[in-house]
């Protein structure tokens, strides 16, 4: 059998004997060989040599429509089969014929090659038989193309691009005079509008919904509607179509993710039969249409997902600062000012440590939403940052406008919860920077930035307009976190001893610990700067053992003559540290400071916001002797039941602002409440800042224990301690 097919006779007998006109040609189209029964067919003795014919020669004009698809089929799938139209080269005339090429390998591994098999369609075959097909064929491949290209945009086109271009490729290759696009409207039943057009453009461009019109019937009934003839049409009202002087027309409706997202439609004015290769055509369209729309809708959706916060949905950072610059813009143009509001939440990082994170995405969404609801309509309310959140205000008239704002958000956010929580105030510290003729975003940002942090040193839930100043101030706290980790490392910091007094005796009783820091060119500077310099660049945990330690060693030295005891405050980083307690044990046991000897004291602030974690450590602490009080009493909001469920105070210490206003009624009763709930828990009490003998006097009247301030004795250096605990031992 192999014998046979490998006989280059044979087959070379076959070809020349076959009926049906056989070609090879190379892939650029040049004729390598014709067998006779081609040659005869077109007219031809033979092939010329000179390359002069190529396969495109022998096609007519009409023929030659199927070329692109004839050679996009020979590309992709290496055959094709069809109807065409040949020329005889003698006569002219055409020839209708059926062809099958396809490409041929060569076994020799040289160039391939097509064959392409013709047979005679003209007997039996009627010339408009031939044409219809031909037509079909010109159709099949005007809609491929039609396709292919809007498939091609949909890929990465806009949306209105692309229904654009589908309106247009269905008017032009159905012959239409209009195509459309139309689409329901959000919130209305009544109506359905035109978002796209190819002819004329559609005036109105709202259409009744429902079955008020041919596309609205269409969309409600999510199905194919054909209308040949509005005169004979009865599912639908046809006065839309008679307002734009439609006669007939169908509609494919575009399918979404829940239902139709809208419907295509073409019109005629006059009376059709659409045929079911148009309607396939349509649907065609329509399908790509759908893929597309689902592909623009997945990217809006990831955009808005990457512009906005996952934990509080709040816009982020990336989109802020675009509001920010388009704020600008309309300010600019309105000749306004706007203004930017930073925010950091205060004690944050103690929230999310002591609580757990679950405990601080719920502080975080309380807090985003007690703003959202501050802020004024229209204004952006952005998350930019963990425990950052800055609000974009627009058309603000100036300095006195934007503290009333910060005002009222700071109102809003400190809101005391709802009972049945837990205690876990809320506070931020504000920076605020207003927009002049020649700001940029970028400016703006680092001035609320800069004036959040001078909110910030002024204490929990401030605020602060960016200053000029501001920009000396950031300069000097980079300069002061450098040369205070230098001092630390030198030892050029000292203690200050500030004598705690029994009302009743008016002996010390205790001293408290109080650093110091003079600077070699700066001079002396404020513990107030200096401590927030350490929280800010983290040496706040080496500041406190340092002081801890000196506090220590000086009141052993102390005890050999007195029993005065020390106080040491100490911060939320070295109570959230799991060592703290065997730090403090260490130094008791290198310094020989008995336990009792000393007290550390703790703000009302961090108790609250840190009480499961801080609370092991007190009792830690509070199991090896060392006293522990509760600091600015007052200030916060302290639980009862916490004070019980966890007994590890010996002493509260009531915050000078209350003391200051003594003898006032206000806080007299106050301080009085104080006593009374220290009084319940066995606890002594503590009024600090006292100046004014009537200060001292109230206080001893509401059975406070103990006292503290410039009245009673100013903070002492060391030789001056000793000397007035010597005095007060003889």
């Amino acid at each position: 059998m192999h014998d046979a097919i490998d006989d280059l006779g044979i087959l070379r007998s076959v070809l020349d004997r076959s009926r049906d006109g056989i070609a090879v040609s190379d892939m650029s189209g040049r004729i390598l060989y014709v067998n006779p029964a081609g040659l005869a067919l077109v007219g031809l003795a033979e092939v010329p040599d000179d390359g002069s014919v190529t396969t495109r020669g022998f096609f007519t004009r009409s023929g030659m429509a199927v070329a692109g698809e004839v050679e996009s089929a020979l590309q992709r799938f290496r055959e094709w089969r069809g109807l065409t139209e040949l020329q005889h080269f003698g006569t002219k005339t055409p020839i209708p014929v059926e062809v099958s090429a396809f490409v041929v390998d060569r076994s020799c591994g040289g160039q391939s090659v097509i064959v392409s098999i013709t047979r005679d369609r003209s007997e039996g075959h009627s010339h408009v038989q031939w044409q219809a097909a031909v037509e079909a064929s010109e159709y099949r491949a005007a809609e491929q193309q039609a396709v292919a290209e809007l498939s091609t945009l949909a890929l990465d086109g806009e949306l209105d691009q692309l229904l654009a271009a589908a309106t247009t490729a269905a008017s032009k290759l159905m012959g239409v005079h209009r195509s459309m696009i139309t689409r329901p409207i959000d919130g209305d039943d009544v109506n359905i509008a035109v978002v796209a057009f190819a002819g004329q453009q559609p005036r109105p461009a709202i259409l009744p919904a429902g079955s008020n019109s041919l596309m609205g019937y269409a969309l409600v009934t999510n199905s194919v509607i054909i209308c040949e003839d509005r005169d004979l049409e009865t599912r639908f009202s046809t006065v839309a179509m008679a307002s734009y002087g439609f006669r007939s027309g169908v509609c494919v409706p575009i399918p979404g993710a829940d239902g139709p997202w809208g419907a295509l439609s073409v019109h005629a004015n006059q009376n059709r039969i659409y045929s079911d290769r148009d309607v396939s055509f349509l649907q065609t369209v329509t399908g790509v249409l759908s893929a597309a729309i689902r592909r623009i809708d997945l990217a809006t959706l990831l955009h808005e997902r990457s512009m906005h916060d996952p934990l509080t949905g709040l816009p982020n950072r990336t989109l802020a600062y675009e509001r920010i610059e388009q704020a600008l813009a309309r300010a600019e143009v309105a000749g306004t000012s706007i203004a930017v509001f930073l925010l950091d939440i205060d004690d944050f990082k103690i929230i999310n440590d002591s609580l757990g994170h679950e405990a601080g995405d719920r502080a975080l969404l309380r807090f985003s939403s007690r703003l959202a609801a501050a802020a004024r309509p229209g204004d952006t309310v952005a998350r930019v940052g963990g425990d950052e959140f800055l609000i974009i205000a627009e058309g603000v008239g100036g300095v006195d406008h934007a503290q009333q704002l910060a005002n009222v958000l700071s109102e809003s956010i400190s809101k005391p919860q709802a009972p049945g929580y837990e205690p876990t105030p809320l506070s931020a510290s504000i920076g605020i920077a207003i927009s002049d003729a020649n700001s940029t975003r970028k400016e703006l940002i680092r001035r609320a930035d800069l004036a959040m942090y001078r909110a910030k040193d002024t204490g929990t839930g401030g605020h602060a307009v960016f200053d000029h100043d501001d920009v000396y101030d950031a300069d000097r706290t980079r300069r002061l976190s450098v040369d205070l980790r230098s001092a630390l490392g030198r030892g050029d910091l000292s203690l200050r001893y500030q004598p705690i007094v029994d009302i009743t005796t008016r002996r010390i009783v205790a001293m408290e610990a109080l650093a110091r820091w003079t600077h070699p060119s700066l001079g002396v500077i404020d513990p107030g700067e200096f401590v927030a310099v350490a929280e800010r660049t983290g040496l706040v945990g080496d500041l406190g053992e340092w002081a801890l330690h000196t506090a220590c060693t000086q009141a052993a030295s102390w005890q050999a003559f007195s029993d005065v005891g020390v106080r040491v405050n100490v911060s939320a980083l070295q109570l959230r540290d799991a060592a703290f307690v065997g730090k403090v044990a260490t130094v008791l046991a290198s310094t020989g400071l008995d336990p009792a000897a000393l007290g550390l004291e703790i703000t009302e602030t961090v108790w609250v916001a840190d009480t499961v974690r801080v609370a092991g450590t007190l009792a830690a602490l509070h199991r090896i002797g060392v006293g522990i009080s509760l600091d600015d009493i007052g200030s916060g909001y302290s639980s009862i039941a916490y004070l019980s469920r966890y007994p590890v105070f010996e002493c509260f210490k009531i915050d000078r602002s209350y003391v200051e206003d003594l003898p006032a009624a206000r806080p007299k009763a106050i301080v009085g409440a104080i006593v009374m709930l220290a009084r319940a828990f066995d606890l002594t009490v503590v009024g600090e800042g006292v100046e004014t003998v009537e200060q001292l006097d109230t206080l001893q009247a509401c059975g406070c224990d103990l006292a503290q301030g410039y009245l009673l004795g100013k903070p002492m250096t060391v030789d001056e301690a000793t000397a007035e605990l010597r005095k007060q031992s003889t």
